[in-house]
């Protein structure tokens, strides 16, 4: 049997046995004393767990909370972006570019909102028209509006350095001739320096080209140049709409040597081209360049003549059938009948149709009297 002093245990680190009442082991000098289970240590590690679980829990909690909002967010703009479309496609330029507002007052930096917003300047400046009592008023309500788009295209401008900046630039063009012209707060050529930058960067830009074309006729520029400019926006095949717009805008009421001939040639393309007109337009055209009772003879032979004899007549019936009118029936009709007849040097079939016509109006208090017998004694004369 062991004795007290040979007694052995094993070392509560290294196993190694050692003297039943070492304190220490000789081995590995490890203290055989076990400590007394901290309790407060214990609680304290418990308590860091649970916070560590709390903390957890708050944060899965608040990128929940960040998912939600960001869901709503986008669904917010998903609705907005919504309303500023429907407000662009009804003409609302203003309130569209309000919508896109909105979105940037929550983001910034939204690109989406950005160009929308620029888009809607754009338009807006296209189709700019404002209603007042009289020229003061319509004036400052033009200042106004002039004052919130030019800071969107200049914004615009900066966005776009290369895609889109003849547009955004020809747009900032025709918006200082609008505060020149209508708001009437600005002087000099920079509308026209901002149109000949953007053709600078696109010689063929449609904006560009119609609008600086319209600027030139409508402020005594060249003739034959603004023409040219017109050629090329339509050449471009873009903005259609516009660039009549504006190329009859500038044409009709002119009375520079050739804009009536140009006017009819502008409608016979249109009349080729299956582009609509509306009716004041065709009222226009025909009123100014191609009415039998206000039209001088030169007048209406430089309309009738700018297009083949066949087209010219085809196109009068487009634009008089464009303004509510029965064309083949009626002495006007027959009159620019006579006239092409007459311009085709067809005399004879020309001087019938102006005699046939004569005896129609026989009696009446028609304005066309006076012309027919004129164009009677004209041919007469020819054919002695």
């Amino acid at each position: 049997m062991a004795t007290v002093s040979e007694a052995k245990k094993p070392c509560i680190a290294c196993r190694e046995l050692i003297p039943a009442d070492a304190t220490v082991c000789s081995h590995c000098h490890q203290s055989q004393v076990r400590e007394k289970p901290d309790r407060l240590k214990r609680i304290m590690t418990w308590v860091g767990a649970a916070s560590a679980v709390i903390a957890l829990g708050a944060s899965i909690l608040g990128g929940v909370r960040w998912l939600n909002d960001r869901h709503n967010r986008r669904q917010e703009f998903k609705t907005q972006f919504a309303i500023a479309e429907s407000q662009l496609q009804r003409g609302e330029y203003e309130e569209s570019i309000h919508s896109a507002q909105e979105i940037l007052k929550a983001d910034p930096q939204n690109n989406r909102a950005l160009d929308d917003q620029l888009n809607a300047a754009m338009l807006w400046v296209e189709n700019f028209q404002v209603l007042g009592d009289d020229t003061h008023q319509t004036s400052a309500l033009a200042a106004a509006k002039l004052d919130e788009i030019l800071p969107i295209l200049d914004a615009g401008l900066a966005r776009n350095h290369a895609d889109r900046s003849a547009d955004v630039l020809a747009h900032i063009g025709w918006a200082h001739w609008l505060n020149w012209h209508i708001a009437q707060r600005e002087y000099g050529s920079v509308a026209q320096q901002n149109l000949q930058s953007a053709l600078a960067i696109d010689e063929s830009n449609v904006y560009a080209n119609a609008m600086l074309a319209n600027v030139m006729l409508q402020t005594g520029g060249s003739f034959h140049e603004a023409i040219e400019h017109f050629s090329t926006a339509v050449n471009t095949g873009k903005a259609r709409p516009l660039v009549r717009r504006m190329q009859l805008g500038g044409l009709i009421y002119n009375e520079t040597p050739g804009a009536r001939a140009e006017l009819f040639r502008a409608a016979d393309d249109m009349r080729k081209h299956g582009e609509p007109i509306d009716h004041d337009q065709a009222h226009r055209i025909l009123t100014f360049a191609c009415n039998p009772a206000m039209n001088q003879q030169t007048e209406l032979e430089e309309t009738l003549s700018a297009v083949s004899a066949e087209d010219a007549w085809a196109t009068w019936q487009w634009l008089a059938q464009s303004q509510g009118a029965n064309p083949p029936s009626g002495p006007e009709g027959e009159f620019i009948q006579a006239e092409i007849l007459e311009i085709s040097e067809k005399n004879a079939d020309a001087i019938e149709k102006y005699r046939s016509l004569q005896r129609q109006l026989r009696g009446s208090q028609s304005a066309l009297i006076s012309r027919v017998d004129e164009a009677i004694r004209r041919l007469s004369q020819v054919s002695q």
